[in-house]
C-alpha cells in the first residue's frame, strides 16, 4: 500500500468509529449519544504531512510494539465479528470491527515503510502473539453468553489497547509513529465512549481493567474525538 492512501484509510477508520457512536444495542435500551462530525481534511494537505515525516531507525522496543498494535487491530477486528454474529443487536460491535479492519491497514503503512514482515495470520482468531491467543479464547467464551458480557469483553480489550498504544508513544520519539499511534488512540477512546454509554444500558459500569480510573474518567467525560487536520 503506497503510503499517499494512508489518510484516506484513517478517516475511512474515524467514519467506522463515529458510526460506532452512533448505534447502541436495540430495543430496551437507550440509543448512545450521536458523536461530533467527523473532521474532513484535505487529503493533499493531509498525505504531505505524513509523508513530510521522517523516517527513523527503529530500536527493538520500537519494532516489537509495532507488532503487537498491529494484532492488537487483527484482535479487535475478530473479536467484534465473532460477537456480533452472536449478538446482532449489538451495532456497535460490527461498527467497532469494521474500524479495526480499516486500523489495520493503516499499520500496514508502517509495515511497509520499515519493511517489517506483516505477523497478522489470515484466519480469524489465530495470533502469533501467545498473550492475545489466549486472551481471544478467554474473551470469545466470555462474550458469547450474553449481550451485555459480549459489550464487556469489547471493552476491557478495548481498555487494554489505549494502554498499550499510550505505552508506546511513550517509547519512541519516531513522529511517523506517534502521528499513528495518536490517531488509533483517539479512535479507541471514542470506542471505549460508546462501549461505556452501551453498558449503562444494561445497568453495567464498566471498571478499568488496564488503564486508571482517573484516565477512564476523563475519556467517559470527554466528548468524541475527530481526526485533526495536519
Amino acid at each position: 500500500m503506497s503510503r499517499s492512501s494512508f489518510i484516506g484509510i484513517l478517516l475511512l477508520a474515524c467514519i467506522f468509529a463515529a458510526a460506532a457512536g452512533c448505534t447502541g444495542q436495540q430495543g430496551t435500551t437507550p440509543a448512545v449519544t450521536s458523536p461530533v462530525p467527523v473532521a474532513t481534511p484535505a487529503p493533499s494537505a493531509s498525505d504531505a504531512a505524513f509523508n513530510a515525516l521522517p523516517k527513523a531507525e527503529l530500536n527493538a522496543t520500537e519494532t516489537a510494539d509495532i507488532l503487537l498494535l498491529q494484532e492488537e487491530a487483527k484482535f479487535a477486528y475478530d473479536l467484534n465479528s465473532a460477537l456480533y454474529g452472536m449478538h446482532t443487536t449489538l451495532p456497535l460491535l460490527l461498527n467497532i470491527s469494521n474500524a479495526a479492519k480499516t486500523s489495520m491497514k493503516v499499520d500496514d503503512v508502517i509495515l511497509v515503510r520499515y519493511n517489517i514482515p506483516d505477523p497478522e495470520s489470515q484466519k480469524a482468531g489465530v495470533f502469533t502473539n501467545q498473550g492475545l491467543q489466549q486472551m481471544y479464547t478467554n474473551d470469545l467464551n466470555t462474550g458469547l453468553s450474553s449481550a451485555s458480557d459480549a459489550l464487556k469483553m469489547s471493552a476491557q480489550f478495548t481498555d487494554m489497547n489505549i494502554a498499550d498504544l499510550s505505552a508506546a508513544i511513550g517509547r519512541t520519539d519516531n513522529q511517523d509513529l506517534i502521528y499513528i499511534y495518536n490517531q488509533q488512540l483517539a479512535l479507541a477512546r471514542n470506542d471505549m465512549r460508546s462501549l461505556s454509554q452501551s453498558l449503562a444500558g444494561f445497568g453495567v459500569v464498566y471498571t478499568p481493567q488496564y488503564i486508571t480510573p482517573a484516565s477512564y474518567a476523563q475519556i467517559i467525560a470527554s466528548p468524541m474525538e475527530t481526526i485533526p487536520v495536519k
